[in-house]
């Protein structure tokens, strides 16, 4: 049974990410601490795993204990005698005591966090024991599947029932952490980082593989498309393009099938022809209506959607033709999707059955042992599909050991193991996304909430109107899962009504949203001409002074030329002459404009006073209209 220990022992996983070592050396101090805590004779590996597990809440595969305790060997710590180990050494000291009180206090920040939160009072989860089985139960589902040579999905131990209501609860407390409280989140991470690293422990023959996935292709298929195209939400498309960065990282290739291609382009146009329609539902439609995509942008992305993928590195290439000898039981396989899964659209089924049948083809008859070897597999968000897969892989060579179709959770944990330091935010991706897709409504319980609003409409309890938005309002959907957490029984005729009190609240709370933010933006436009039209007073200010300034030199200078002409010309008047031509003119010029300025004065009263003036005027226009074409201001204004 999954314990606090278990929570705690993933927690001081974590904490010696860092030091660069093997991920099976993140075994070795809990193996030293059961030979200190136990001291067994003789050593074996049987032992030691059931020391691990009640210890330390950890359930390892004996492969993985026998090879830490030969590592130990080789230290001189045990020594082997007739098949079993017997200690001979001093044991050193595992420091689990020091990394402890850091991994308590981890875990202690989450537990106590998912113990306070709840909605409105309801909270599934009401003791310490039930919080570390949940976040045990939550952390089971990432496991890694469809590969034989993973011994168990997960180091938890078996954990008695799933239960969905709580998982769901825990998800909408992951994102609470995420958006509220960024240490508890910081702290959960190491949780899931932990098991990651656990997920190593699983396999022994994965320390040996190869460091990058030079010489693999892998295959996208449709829903992960989707999320990298960015229809279902941002956290989604940043998990996908994470995985997608390190396997580039890793010399992985990338590619997308010609007939995925053509599904993914149905798919976007499906969509965009039913954003507008009450009846349109779908995880794309929903994240569309939320954001405000129209129609036109979906329709503009399916005919550019291959330049993004080509942009990322992933190529399209032509669906690989039949091959007699490479091929599936096509009819077997569509006998297993159908137990597995329930289609929507039949087509969707035939383009599951191409691409694993294609990757057969590609594989060519081999038999890998290793993901680095498999030549080809096929990447999916969906676990059943995955495992649908695998199931019927066990009777072929060509995927008994590794399937043809892994989910992208188990690549992007595989392809972490080899460069945790080198990612480190895959991890939160993953996990961030899971939770958001864990709060999408199942397919019953969305065909039960929009029968329950068909009744209360012909009852008349809700009108034509209120019946539009329960079906089309995303928050509608996100309301139905906070009330039920997932339960179809807990879905009732007062459940839809308090759904749509609360959208009803929400869009009343957008318009008013929208109209503060309107009365804001018209308040910080005011604001902003008010600050720009002080600048331009400053500037015209500034400007009319140097202007004003640079008149007045000028006139003062114009008006001593005159006034030397006028006193030159008064003195010419008392006969002063000159015997040079040239003065002479000059004298007779200052003479005849003394002259005329003299008989101005007599008729319109002109003075020299009077002539600085007009002439600093002419300046200062001058001088204004120069400065206004500069500046692009008009300083009369």
């Amino acid at each position: 049974m999954a314990s606090n220990a278990t929570l705690t022992s993933l927690a001081m996983l974590k904490v010696n990410i860092d030091r660069g070592r093997d991920y099976f050396e993140y075994l070795r101090p809990f193996i030293l601490q059961v030979l200190i805590d136990h001291r067994p004779s003789p050593v074996t590996d049987l032992v030691v795993k059931e020391h691990l597990l009640n210890d330390f809440g950890l359930e390892i595969p004996l492969r993985a204990v026998q090879l830490v305790l030969r590592r130990l060997s080789k230290t001189h710590v045990l020594e082997r005698l007739r098949g079993v180990y017997h200690i001979i050494g001093q044991i050193p000291d595992p420091s689990i005591s020091t990394k402890k009180p850091e991994a308590d206090r981890h875990i202690n920040a989450v537990i106590s966090g998912l113990l306070d939160f709840h909605h409105d009072g309801l909270s599934p989860i009401s003791t310490e024991d039930e919080a570390i089985e949940t976040l045990c139960m939550f952390l089971s589902e990432f496991s890694i599947p469809c590969i034989k040579a993973y011994l168990r999905g997960t180091t938890i131990p078996d954990i008695a029932k799933k239960q969905p209501n709580k998982m769901i609860f825990l998800s909408q407390y992951i994102l609470h952490l995420q958006k509220n409280d960024p240490e508890r989140f910081a702290s959960f991470i190491v949780i899931v980082q932990g098991h990651m690293l656990a997920n190593a422990l699983l396999c022994p023959d994965l320390q040996n593989a190869p460091r990058s996935y030079q010489g693999v292709t892998f295959y996208f298929d449709t829903p992960l498309l989707v999320r990298f195209l960015r229809l279902e939400g941002e956290i989604k498309f940043l998990a996908v393009a994470e995985l997608i960065s390190l396997l580039k990282k890793l010399e992985a290739r990338l590619a997308v099938f010609g007939h995925t291609s053509e599904e993914l382009i149905g798919v976007i146009k499906g969509a965009a022809h039913h954003i507008s329609s009450p009846d349109g539902q779908g995880s794309i439609v929903m994240e569309a209506r939320r954001n405000g995509t129209t129609k036109s942008d979906l329709l503009l992305l399916a005919e550019k959607y291959n330049e993004l993928l080509r942009d990322a590195g992933i190529n399209i290439v032509d669906t690989p033709k039949y091959i007699e000898d490479h091929q599936i039981d096509e009819k077997v396989f569509e006998q297993v999707l159908d137990d597995e899964i329930s289609y929507y659209n039949p087509r969707a089924k035939q383009y599951d059955v191409n691409s694993v049948r294609s990757i057969y083809v590609l594989r060519s008859g081999l038999s890998p042992l290793s993901l680095e070897k498999c030549k080809a597999v096929l990447v999916t968000s969906n676990f059943v599909f995955a495992k649908a897969a695998y199931q019927y892989g066990q009777n072929h060579e060509e995927s008994r050991e590794i399937s043809s179709v892994i989910t992208d959770f188990s690549l992007a944990n595989m392809a972490w193991l080899k460069a945790p330091v080198g990612a480190p935010s895959l991890p939160v991706m993953e996990f961030l996304a899971y939770a958001y897709a864990a709060l999408q409504p199942s397919r019953k319980l969305l065909e039960k909430f929009l029968m329950e609003i068909e009744k209360l409409e012909k009852i008349g309890t809700i009108n034509q109107r209120d019946h539009q938005l329960l079906r089309s309002s995303s928050i509608a959907q996100e309301e139905i899962m906070r009330l039920t957490l997932g339960e179809e029984d807990a879905l009732t005729p007062k459940t839809v009504l308090e759904t749509l009190e609360r959208v009803e609240s929400e869009i009343k709370k957008e318009i008013m949203d929208e109209l503060e933010k309107e009365e804001e933006k018209h308040k910080k436009t005011k604001e902003q001409m008010e600050t720009a039209r002080k600048e331009r007073d400053i500037l015209k200010k500034r400007i009319y002074w140097k202007c004003q300034k640079r008149a007045e030199l000028c006139a003062k200078g114009m008006s001593a030329i005159i006034s030397i002409i006028l006193v030159t010309g008064f003195f010419v008047g008392q006969g002063m002459i000159s015997t040079n031509m040239v003065i002479g003119l000059l004298l007779a010029a200052s003479s005849l404009l003394f002259s005329v300025f003299s008989l101005i004065g007599m008729i319109w009263g002109a003075n020299v006073s009077k002539l600085l003036r007009n002439i600093e005027d002419v300046c200062l226009k001058h001088f204004l209209k120069k400065e206004s074409k500069d500046i692009g201001i008009d300083l009369n204004e």
